[in-house]
């Protein structure tokens, strides 16, 4: 099974996410726009596992209060065969506390995940989209109160994304 780890979202900030998107496709038809239900944002990224058991044990055991998200900016990591356009979460949010929270549950049961650092984005589009300056938005904002287990399978030319376990925010630690 392929997992993943993340926050998804109310119903109007969706909508809100996906007017960015449809902004960057405006100006481009060349990128991979991700559906909207497919918008999401990682806290991490399992990859495949064969089972789900250690990481709804580590899920678990996170204690971290509920907060607010705000994203402020779009952006773009290069690279190659084309950028990953995104929706880049406000400087110290926190969200990445959360993460590394996770992070550590996730090691202490024995399951490692990537070592790099975590940038907090909502992913819009990938490939090349000509025009489209990284730039400051009318910020969006939105309540995390859960973060759920994601499976994601292939299907046709894209990803179906299943939620496999919500663990409510809440408990502050």
């Amino acid at each position: 099974m392929r997992l993943f780890i993340a926050i998804l979202f109310d119903e109007a900030t969706l909508d809100a996410i996906a007017s960015y998107r449809d902004r960057l496709h405006d100006v481009s038809l060349e990128g991979r726009f991700l559906p909207r239900e497919n918008l999401h944002l990682t806290l991490e990224f399992l990859g495949e596992l064969d089972g789900t058991a250690a990481v709804e044990r580590a899920m678990r055991s996170v204690r971290f209060p509920p907060f607010d998200i705000v994203m402020d900016r779009i952006g773009f990591f290069q690279r190659d065969g084309g950028d990953t356009w995104w929706l880049g979460v406000e400087k110290g949010n926190p969200v990445g506390k959360l993460q590394l929270e996770l992070h550590k549950a996730l090691a202490a049961q024995g399951i490692h995940t990537e070592r790099r650092r975590y940038v907090p984005h909502i992913t819009l589009a990938r490939g090349v989209i000509s025009d489209a300056p990284a730039c400051r938005i009318e910020p969006i904002r939105c309540h995390a109160g859960s973060f759920d287990l994601m499976l994601s399978e292939r299907e046709g030319r894209g990803m179906r994304y299943t939620s496999l376990l919500s663990v409510p925010l809440g408990k502050a630690y």
